[in-house]
């Protein structure tokens, strides 16, 4: 850090802001301007540089953003606290970035102007991407900002979320990093970035009782201890052996529930003999958990409001769900009677609208008088 000083403002009220070195960054191909100095310095997670201020002579400003136009200077180097560090500029990233300049007239240095280059991000949230960067000075107002953010991911999310819900949610989103706290020069932000299967995360939390519609007897709508970031939480259904009464011998024997069984019983969903397993290209008996078919493929019955008009059929999903199958068994290269496989779907979990990557577990294995048949489940079902 090379000075302290007031740019362009004398009065002794004015915070003083940190004037440190900045020179390019490997990759570039042009070499920084002297004369340059950097007020301000902030990148997103993947290094791209969200925020740059910098003060200088006009003429090495004017030179340095031709270089950047040209594609000669996409990265920098700073010091800041005794290290170097640095950001980058992808040739997408900064066609999207704003500039702004500005003479800066001071006793200190003579005429000077300052050059402001920032990502739209900073300003304006994209909710097509459910993105945004809410920045922040120091960390006096962090009570203020935190609501702030939280009011950021209520406008990204595509589901409703409950004030009440903020510390749960906050929580869930930090251990998933999709709410970050960036700290650059003399600037800091968090960066919120929602993955798209929000409504899955929320509808799990929902289940496993972290997060309430309505109050419990506390009075509570959030309750932290129950927090999952298992998608699957509480969805699962497993097929427990019953037992019998103890035989004369003295061993307990269990009674087993055969394929037919589970079928009649509704737990499993027999398919075989629909178009779509059949132009999938399955010749063999074919059967879904009630769990997947309730979850991924029935839709017809009943949506939710906040699911309805999303262009979705329960004969569109089960094609969905049997060609990836029959694709993950066409280009398996491993053998045995189990394959795990992901399709890309909406949930019918009541919030979810956008498709998010399952994982489905296929067993190809005997029916009840041995012949082949394929069963698909969930991956914690047997």
């Amino acid at each position: 850090m090379t000075v302290i000083a007031h740019v362009g403002l004398t009065d002794e009220s004015i915070p003083l802001f940190s004037v440190t070195t900045i020179k390019e960054g490997p990759g570039s191909q042009g070499q920084m301007p002297s004369g340059i100095f950097c007020l301000g310095f902030l990148t997103a997670p993947d290094n791209q540089i969200l925020y740059l201020s910098l003060v200088g002579r006009d003429t090495a400003l004017q030179e340095m953003r031709g270089l950047l136009t040209a594609g000669k200077l996409n990265s920098f180097l700073i010091h800041q606290d005794g290290k170097q560090v640095g950001g980058w500029f992808s040739h997408t990233w900064l066609g999207q970035m704003e500039y702004h300049g500005a003479k800066l007239p001071t006793h200190l240095f003579g005429e000077l102007t300052q050059m402001i280059l920032y990502h739209p991000l900073m300003t304006t949230p994209d909710k097509s991407a459910r993105t945004a960067v809410l920045p922040f000075l120091g960390m006096g107002g962090l009570v203020q900002t935190q609501q702030d953010a939280w009011q950021l991911v209520k406008h990204l999310s595509d589901i409703p979320l409950l004030d009440a819900w903020h510390p749960v949610v906050r929580d869930l989103l930090v251990s998933l990093q999709w709410c970050e706290s960036l700290q650059g020069f003399n600037s800091n932000a968090y960066y919120i970035r929602l993955g798209s299967n929000l409504a899955g995360l929320i509808s799990a939390n929902i289940r496993s009782g972290a997060l309430r519609v309505e109050p419990d007897e506390a009075g509570r709508y959030a309750i932290p201890d129950n927090a999952t970031l298992d998608l699957e939480y509480g969805l699962a259904e497993r097929y427990q052996p019953e037992a019998s009464a103890t035989g004369r011998d003295g061993w307990e024997t269990i009674s087993v529930h055969t394929r037919q069984m589970l079928i009649n019983d509704g737990d499993l969903v027999d398919v075989s003999a629909t178009s779509e397993v059949r132009e999938a290209g399955f010749k063999v008996p074919v059967a879904l958990t009630r769990a997947v078919w309730n979850r991924f493929v029935e839709w017809d019955d009943y949506v939710s409001k906040t699911q309805e008009n999303l262009g979705q059929s329960t004969k569109g999903r089960l094609w969905d769900v049997m060609w990836m199958a029959f694709l993950a068994i066409r280009n398996s290269r491993q053998g045995g009677d189990v394959l795990f496989y992901e399709v890309y779907v909406i949930e019918r979990d009541g919030y979810s609208t956008t498709p998010r990557s399952v994982k489905l577990k296929l067993h190809s294995g005997a029916g009840d008088n041995g012949e082949h048949v394929i069963t698909i489940m969930l991956p914690g079902e047997d």
